[in-house]
């Protein structure tokens, strides 16, 4: 196995057309790794960031694993730096499912090289921060088991995804639902979707993604507004520049689900989402709160009804399950967050503590 760390964006972008191929190969394969996801957020927020990215090739050249990382600090009471290694477009992307790309074949001599690597390069690093990991790939065992063959200080802790496997048909479905659920959304049917000039429509082509970003930004505000609060766009606007890159990417490799509920030609809903693998997952939603009530749940069933249509297995509502995607029959998925540290005295405080990187004693420098 020959290993390199590339740590200029001009060497990660020549690995464009190796990526995609070694990621449907792999059990990592999902949407927010692939070229296109990770080419936008170099595009729109990435170039700032420094990458750190293992590489793995065979004895004949080929590329059989990547540890997508890039560089980042975080601050323990804002003070003391932490050199921390993140997988690429875990931020403001919506990204979720963090994992290390590796050809199945060669998987464990793979992950070991890299961890290998990891341990290697201990000038360079200190912590390694994986949240949202799938449960159901074997991800955690693979990074864990190898991080820990290098004594590598490590922990992890659950987190819940949610998740909806799809019927044959929209009626099966329907009749899935409890008596309170299919009720009030059959009412919301009937008082929204039986009104003349109420339409549902999807993005087919690039001049219509405009108006349909537009107005998911638009409804998106107005319905967090009414609660206090800005809502993801205008708190990010990074993640508003990431949607402009990739989603004619998305629409041209025709994984872009992006629907628009129209009442007179003025948008009033709107829902993101992609769909990959025969999974749609669910990204993003804007609704008018000034309209009649229960529009997202309208246009929702939509989705899913094209999705069954189209023959989607999964509706994907992703990290953080809740009570109202349990309503739409979501089963609960675990996942893990994964914490790793070299064997370092600073680490060692901070992984005795207990600290993760989600509270407020170890947060992102400004």
């Amino acid at each position: 196995m020959d290993v390199e760390i590339l740590e200029n964006w001009n060497a990660v972008s020549a690995l464009e057309s190796e990526w995609n191929p070694l990621l449907e190969a792999s059990r990592a394969n999902t949407i927010f790794l692939t070229w296109e996801w990770i080419s936008s957020w170099m595009a729109s927020d990435g170039r700032r960031r420094s990458p750190f990215v293992v590489c793995i090739r065979s004895a004949s050249r080929e590329l059989v694993g990547v540890a997508p990382f890039y560089l980042s600090t975080l601050r323990l009471g804002r003070t003391i730096p932490y050199r921390t290694l993140r997988i690429l477009a875990d931020t403001a992307t919506g990204a979720e499912y963090a994992d290390w790309i590796v050809r199945p074949d060669v998987e464990q001599e793979v992950t070991r090289a890299i961890a290998g690597a990891l341990a290697g390069a201990r000038s360079c690093w200190d912590c390694l921060w994986m949240p949202n990991v799938a449960g159901w790939t074997g991800a955690t065992e693979r990074v864990m088991e190898q991080c820990q063959h290098r004594a590598l200080l490590s922990r992890s802790r659950p987190c819940e995804f949610g998740a909806l496997a799809l019927p044959d048909t929209m009626d099966a479905y329907v009749r899935s639902l409890s008596s309170n659920k299919r009720q009030q959304l059959r009412g919301e049917m009937r008082r929204i979707s039986g009104r003349q000039g109420v339409r549902v429509h999807r993005c087919e082509t690039v001049d219509q993604i405009p108006r349909f970003l537009d107005a998911l930004f638009d409804l998106h505000y107005r319905r967090w507004k009414t609660r206090g609060e800005k809502g993801s766009f205008l708190r990010r606007p990074q993640l508003v520049e990431f949607y402009k890159q990739f989603v004619p990417l998305a629409l041209a490799k025709d994984w872009l689900w992006l629907f628009a509920l129209e009442d007179e030609g003025e948008v009033k809903a709107v829902q993101l989402g992609y769909v990959y693998n025969d999974v749609f997952h669910q990204i993003q939603e804007g609704f008018d709160p000034e309209y009649v009530k229960g529009v997202g749940n309208v246009l929702r069933a939509h989705v899913i009804e094209a999705c069954i249509e189209a023959g989607v297995r999964t509706f994907d509502f992703l990290g953080e399950m809740s009570e109202h995607k349990r309503r739409w029959r979501a089963q609960e998925r675990t996942g893990s967050d994964l914490f790793i540290g070299l064997q370092k005295l600073k680490n060692r405080l901070l992984f005795s503590a207990g600290i993760w990187p989600t509270g407020r004693l170890l947060r992102p420098a400004l």
